[in-house]
């Protein structure tokens, strides 16, 4: 995602939001290294509980740039919240990030949750449910490296 950022910034402003600590800065400003532009291009917002991520979104006004929203579901992971608000804020974010992308576009990223659950799993498939693409990133398999003694 950092690699999409940084191009992104090469044609213009990009609009950053992260509620998953995602955004790597010094990735970005080597990514961007040698050229005319910096990370001032670049419009960062961090949210740190769900409640924050639906104000942002909410406050957010859409202009004609592309949106990133870095880790969208990491802050609906929290099970100190009981599943019914998560749910119910999950359910009004999805129109503000469809308002958010419409102008030029945009792209929302996601990572599973440390400890698998249905209720993540019921997160994750409201918001499969509500995109209108997905691309999904397969890990490579690697066969485990036999133990050498010698």
């Amino acid at each position: 995602m950092m690699a999409l950022i940084a191009r992104l910034a090469e044609q213009g402003t990009v609009r950053v939001m992260d509620s998953g600590n995602q955004f790597d800065g010094y990735r970005i400003s080597r990514l961007l290294a040698g050229r005319t532009l910096s990370l001032r291009q670049i419009s960062l917002s961090r949210m740190f509980t769900c409640y924050q991520v639906l104000a942002s979104l909410e406050r957010a006004v859409g202009f004609p740039a592309p949106f990133i929203f870095l880790d969208f579901l990491h802050t609906f992971y929290d099970e100190s919240i009981s599943f019914a608000a998560r749910r119910r804020l999950l359910e009004r974010c999805i129109p503000n990030l469809d308002r958010l992308c419409r102008p030029a576009g945009g792209a929302v990223s996601i990572h599973p949750p440390a400890v698998a659950s249905t209720e993540a799993n019921t997160l994750f498939e409201i918001l499969k449910a509500a995109a209108p693409e997905i691309w999904v990133q397969e890990m490579p398999v690697q066969a485990p490296q036999p133990l050498r003694l010698f």
